[in-house]
């Protein structure tokens, strides 16, 4: 069925809807809602909701977006909606999308739909191309009567960039002191062309000129070697500043949640952590030079006021035409920049795809089709490219322009002034128009500065995304724990959405030191979420793990996890050799540990075999080993740190009959806690007692059980 007409009159006119970028992969219904919230008045940004809301790598639901919106007190309204029929939606209206997104509807007029949309910003679309992705359904969000703003805004601020950075401050005022005594050098040149031709030509004076021309030559040689200096300043300055920048991202990034990662892909995090190099360019150049633009235009204005009242004024309304061009500027500048850096993001995180695919890619035959996807996605770059290039060509087109005619119209004014007498000399008028072309030149410079300082925001949000979210490594000292291999875990319930059904509910589990333990299941019923919770790798929403009698908490984590062996799913290996890997990259790496450690995983004789044996090179991509070989690294990498528990999520999943069941008897006489995922009988026989995951709960069977 069609809405009936709504009534349109609403408070909120003057405010506008805001471009939310959705960081995580699914979570487009959040950065919608997000949209709306602020909208209507709620001060919340992508990562304050999200610290309230959880949304799993599934995404929202309509129904789970409409619990949220009540959440916030904006009571949902689902519709199902007629293309004719959109002009009768309450704006801003959510809309799905192409079947698997939802995007915002802010404005419908017959230039066209403004659709913010969470994955590439704004755009203005044509009815006939909307009709193509608006799949009909229409989700319309009002205030209720208990509405109260929320504030959960978590903005970033640039000084926490660069924390732990000492002495920056006067490297700082070092280049600004050596700026500010280049401009002092530098307004000297006006005064030099007055003097020449108001003394020297009009007076034919010889030995007045090559006075003149010694001091000014010395001037020059200063000015170049000052200017020498604060080239090296900032390039030292630049280079500190950016090696601090980003080892206090990667520092926090690589502490961050495990989650953190399954949600976002890999060249959308690359992108976020290049957005640092616009701010370390901002402060280390266009910081100090926007001062002393400021100040050399203040000095300028003053020189050229004591010159001719009038002809300041017209360089000064010319510099007011061209800061109001910037100002209308501003708003396109920003959402196109956004479009490119999403764009620049997404064929990243495409490239990056097929590259760990190509093997995949060949054997599918999909070569044209992949590369057919990526040139789109390129294409989309190199337009978005074209898009922030033509604004910049057509707002320096303007500038010239303005100044084009602020040069006629002084060289005119001046040179009537000349003529008619009155005080005002050639030198005068060369030495005029010399301090106009500092002014303006000072000014249009410190004008793009303070738009590319408004444009850091935008980078600074997308940074926001990485250092406002909270690691799960304490930075306190980890607790001396001697583990002893008891884990117990108490009425587990977890979820990963917080609109989505509980993955486990109520489950228990318990382990005594040196136990072996083997949980069997239905594929996707838990079994690799609960060895997540039991490795704090996620925090349970409800119930409580025990480590050796004591509550988990992050400094015990720490110190849990530093004696453990784990072979995960998704384990990989790392760029390095055979050797590196089985240690871990252990600085004090002892070979005869690692050697033991591949005998017992079964894989010291294949090493051997290979024309480098342990100094093999290996890594995620580009290895010759088998998937068998590979795992077996994996265990021996688990095997090489002397575990007092063992954790085997399908861990020998690609291993023939014959060596799994080596490793199954080896497992079974260590000396350790042991806990299993396993679906073959080898493992499962030879532990202590099998469990079955289902239903989101623990349930005991027999080991001779099929």
């Amino acid at each position: 069925m069609t809405i009936a007409l709504l009534d349109q009159i609403h408070v909120y006119g003057g405010r506008r809807t805001p471009v939310v970028e959705a960081a995580e992969a699914a979570e487009c219904g959040l950065a919608c809602l997000v949209m709306v919230a602020r909208y209507y008045g709620h001060n919340v940004d992508l990562n304050g909701l999200r610290q309230r809301m959880t949304v799993s790598m599934q995404g929202l639901t309509l129904r789970g977006l409409m619990t949220m919106a009540g959440q916030m007190c904006l009571a949902p309204r689902a519709l199902k909606v007629e293309m004719e029929d959109l002009s009768k939606l309450k704006l801003p209206a959510i809309l799905h999308w192409n079947l698997n997104h939802f995007v915002v509807l802010t404005k419908l007029s017959n230039a066209g739909a403004v659709i913010h949309d969470p994955a590439c910003g704004r755009r203005i679309m044509q009815t006939t191309e909307l009709s193509k992705y608006f799949t009909g359904v229409a989700l319309e969000l009002s205030p209720t009567q208990d509405f109260k703003p929320w504030e959960a805004r978590s903005p970033v601020r640039i000084q926490q960039l660069w924390s732990g950075m000492s002495g920056f401050q006067r490297t700082l005022f070092e280049m600004f002191v050596l700026s500010i005594t280049l401009q002092i050098v530098t307004f000297a040149a006006p005064f030099q062309m007055q003097l020449v031709v108001d003394q020297a030509i009009s007076h034919s004076d010889q030995d007045l000129l090559a006075v003149i021309a010694l001091g000014f030559g010395g001037l020059v040689a200063l000015q170049c070697g000052i200017q020498f200096l604060r080239d090296r300043v900032i390039l030292i300055a630049g280079s500190l500043l950016g090696f601090q920048v980003v080892g206090n991202l990667v520092r926090h990034l690589i502490r961050l949640p495990s989650d953190f990662f399954e949600k976002r892909h890999l060249g959308d995090i690359l992108s976020r952590i290049h957005s640092s190099e616009p701010i370390r360019s901002a402060i280390t150049q266009g910081l100090v030079g926007a001062i002393i633009d400021g100040v050399m235009s203040l000095v300028a204005v003053i020189i050229m006021f004591l010159y001719s009242g009038i002809l300041t004024g017209v360089v000064l309304f010319s510099i007011v035409l061209y800061l109001g061009v910037i100002a209308a500027v501003y708003p396109t500048m920003r959402s196109r920049s956004l479009e490119q850096i999403l764009a620049s993001a997404k064929e990243q995180t495409n490239l990056m795809e097929t590259l760990r695919a190509a093997v995949t890619i060949k054997i599918m035959g999909r070569e044209i089709e992949r590369e057919a996807v990526w040139r789109n996605m390129y294409a989309g770059v190199i337009n978005s490219s074209l898009s922030v290039g033509n604004l910049q060509i057509t707002t320096a087109a303007i500038q010239n322009i303005i100044g084009g005619l602020q040069t006629v119209i002084v060289i005119y004014l001046g040179a009537t002034y000349v003529v008619q007498g009155g005080g005002f000399s050639v030198g005068m008028l060369f030495a005029f128009l010399s301090f106009r072309q500092t002014y303006t030149e000072r000014m249009a410079s410190l004008t793009n500065q303070l738009m590319q300082f408004r444009l850091l925001g935008l980078h600074l949000e997308r940074l926001g995304d990485i250092i406002n979210a909270k690691p799960d490594v304490s930075e306190e000292a980890s607790v001396a724990l001697d583990v002893k291999g008891g884990i117990e875990a108490k009425n587990l319930t977890f979820r990963y959405g917080a609109a989505d059904a509980p993955i486990l509910h109520k489950c228990s589990l318990s382990v005594a030191p040196g136990e072996f333990v083997a949980i069997t299941g239905m594929s996707g019923c838990g079994k690799s979420t609960l060895l997540k919770l039991l490795l704090g790798l996620y925090q349970p929403d409800a119930g409580q793990i025990l480590l050796d009698g004591y509550v988990a908490t992050p400094s015990i984590w720490r110190s849990w996890r530093s004696q453990i062996g784990v072979v995960a799913q998704d384990d990989r290996l790392l760029s390095g050799s055979i050797a590196d890997n089985i240690a871990f990259f252990d600085p004090d790496m002892h070979m005869g540990r690692v050697t033991a450690a591949a005998q017992a995983a079964r894989v010291h004789d294949d090493i051997l075999r290979m024309p480098m044996q342990y100094l093999s090179l290996i890594g995620d991509m580009g290895s010759a080993l088998s998937g068998g070989q590979r795992q077996r690294i994996l265990l021996a990498r688990a095997l090489y740190r002397e575990p007092k528990v063992l954790i085997l999520d399908e861990g020998t999943a690609n291993l023939d009959e014959k060596t799994e069941l080596e490793i199954a008897n080896l497992i079974s006489t260590l000396p350790i806690t042991r806990i299993v995922v396993a679906h073959r009988p080898a493992l499962l026989r030879a532990a202590h007692r099998t469990y079955r995951l289902e239903d989101g709960s623990i349930v005991a069977r027999s080991n001779q059980q099929p």
